[in-house]
């Protein structure tokens, strides 16, 4: 795959690709000690990454994510040597629409409490963060029409949550305990939380749902892939038909693309995103048969002075 960089101002024009990844970046310390955050987005299909920077005070542990044709910056931190964590969280929000690139990025209305790295998803044009570290409230919820944001209800038990994952089908966001293994479902159509599992021991930082079965890495060392039927809730036998060419990497990243398709990628240290694609369909058993498309990653150079990526 080609490494060609350009800017997205004359590239989107009011639509999103199908094969496209978005990438929050963090760059190397510059003079001054700050380590700035910027914008990739990915075009599988052409070959190509389009840069985008970032809103020039935006914070480092800040988390991306879009909603339709707008990307936001939610959260952060800044340092403060006389808080215990050495930091503190911040409430900012920043915008961007790829529909008026031109216009950069605006700060919008800020959330209700500080968040630092907040867990951040979007689902029929609301914003939902949760917390994650030292947060006071559990999480809210930013309505982008009214511009407004509101306190998001707790589960029954105090949790301590993954990543969560959207299951739009059902109008519901699935958020799994750390301490417990349990498995709750927040349905945000009726503001309202239930418990799916008890025990739902298969679970890591990266998830994503396909035809009604939830997908997890079981071991980010593996593409040992777990899968679980949401309309039977029962956990499926997934197996390779073809070898694994390669073996991720601690941190790899399960993600759904536009098309429907996943694929498995991670940064290497060759300066790289490699990432593997395979298809994934159900057998006459009732398992899952998984085949990887090529018997190589598939590697993207991106530039030198990008440490981190973050994929949203």
């Amino acid at each position: 795959m080609s490494g060609d960089t350009s800017d997205s101002s004359s590239y989107f024009d009011g639509r999103e690709p199908d094969e496209l990844i978005r990438a929050l970046v963090q760059k190397w310390p510059d003079t001054d000690g700050k380590m700035p955050l910027g914008l990739r987005f990915i075009d599988l299909e052409r070959n190509k990454v389009f840069i985008k920077a970032m809103p020039p005070d935006a914070p480092s542990g800040s988390t991306a994510v879009s909603c339709g044709n707008h990307v936001y910056v939610i959260g952060g931190i800044r340092e403060n040597d006389a808080n215990f964590r050495g930091y503190d969280g911040l409430n900012d929000v920043f915008q961007l629409d790829l529909n008026d690139l031109e216009r950069g990025w605006r700060k919008t209305t800020s959330m209700l409490f500080p968040r630092a790295f907040p867990l951040v998803l979007a689902a029929e044009g609301k914003i939902y963060v949760f917390e994650y570290w030292g947060s006071e409230s559990f999480g809210e919820v930013y309505d982008i029409s009214g511009d407004f944001w509101e306190l998001l209800s707790p589960p029954p038990e105090a949790i301590d949550i993954c990543v969560p994952v959207l299951d739009s089908s059902r109008s519901r966001i699935l958020v799994h305990c750390h301490a417990s293994d349990t498995l709750y479902a927040y349905y945000y159509d009726r503001k309202s939380w239930v418990c799916l599992e008890q025990k739902f021991c298969y679970w890591s930082d990266t998830a994503t749902i396909v035809d009604d079965v939830l997908y997890t890495v079981l071991d980010n060392y593996s593409c040992s892939l777990e899968a679980y039927n949401l309309l039977d809730k029962k956990h499926l036998p997934v197996k390779w038909l073809s070898e694994v060419p390669v073996t991720p990497p601690q941190g790899c990243t399960l993600y759904r693309l536009g098309s429907g398709k996943l694929i498995l990628g991670w940064v290497n240290h060759l300066r790289t995103f490699e990432y593997l694609r395979f298809n994934i369909w159900c057998n006459e058993q009732g398992g899952i048969h998984v085949a990887a498309e090529r018997q190589s990653a598939i590697a993207v150079p991106y530039p030198k002075d990008i440490c981190n990526l973050w994929f949203f």
